[in-house]
């Protein structure tokens, strides 16, 4: 994939994500994360950027298809909250615009505040909670009207560790309940070992897929049990030695851009 500008961000890029499969992409910044989730959700049009192959949803090029339908969800890296709506009120907000009548929507919403364990907080505006309620109210928000696949951009990296690892539980939490098919961005190695079934390895740019990893590690994991294992530290240098150069060179080059 290369932009008008000349700077070609992905190159040969192929790997399949399962139905209700969480997968993590992992790489150095610059090196096209982002910009193979904005392409999955059709955020870069063909116009825009040299894109060829395909991606195909169920076996459909979504090129092809009439939109995704809502049947896709995207968490950013920092909320995207309405700040003159309360939470509650931003929960709902896609069900409005879908048309759902307003006590279906609020016992939507009631049902994954309550998972989420912002009960309380219902009537607080995005400015009255933490970073990290806002960050679940973000996800949540997605999670009403059901999308079939969810795209999340390094949703975590803003926060401090310990609410980092809260909502990584959180999110472990809801996915093995609910099972929806998420690929999951981050440039964090520990977190996508603690999230993930498999890991996708990204080169530094043009991003290209150096290798793709099964994690060993059995759902439901709990992340500060996790994080504080042998099997851990083991499973993490080994992947380590793969991606330590690829991300010593992106360094560089998001230093001394050429």
């Amino acid at each position: 994939m290369r932009f008008h500008q000349g700077v070609e961000a992905l190159r040969d890029v192929g790997f399949e994500v399962r139905s209700g499969e969480l997968v993590a992409l992992l790489g150095p910044s610059g090196c096209g994360k982002s910009t193979a989730l904005n392409a999955i959700a059709s955020l870069i049009s063909p116009e825009e950027a040299e894109i060829t192959g395909k991606i195909l949803v169920d076996g459909v090029d979504i090129r092809e298809r009439a939109g995704w339908d809502g049947n896709l969800g995207y968490v950013f890296q920092r909320d995207t909250l309405f700040p003159w709506r309360t939470a509650r009120q931003n929960v709902e907000a896609g069900l409005e615009i879908r048309g759902m009548k307003k006590a279906e929507r609020q016992r939507r919403a009631q049902e994954l505040i309550d998972l989420v364990g912002l009960t309380g907080f219902e009537d607080y505006f995005p400015h009255q909670i933490s970073g990290g309620m806002r960050q679940r109210a973000s996800l949540i928000r997605t999670l009403a009207y059901d999308p079939q696949v969810i795209l999340m951009d390094e949703p975590f990296g803003a926060l401090d560790a310990q609410t980092r690892m809260i909502l990584q539980a959180e999110l472990i939490r809801i996915w093995a309940a609910q099972r929806k098919t998420i690929l999951f961005v981050t440039h964090d190695l520990a977190e996508a070992i603690t999230l993930a079934e498999r890991v996708i390895l990204f080169s530094k740019r043009p991003g290209t897929v150096n290798r793709i990893c099964e994690v060993p590690f059995l759902h439901p994991r709990d992340p500060f049990e996790l994080y504080g294992s042998k099997e851990f530290a083991e499973f993490h240098a080994d992947i380590w030695r793969t991606v330590s150069e690829e991300f010593r060179g992106g360094a560089r080059e998001a230093a001394w851009p050429s």
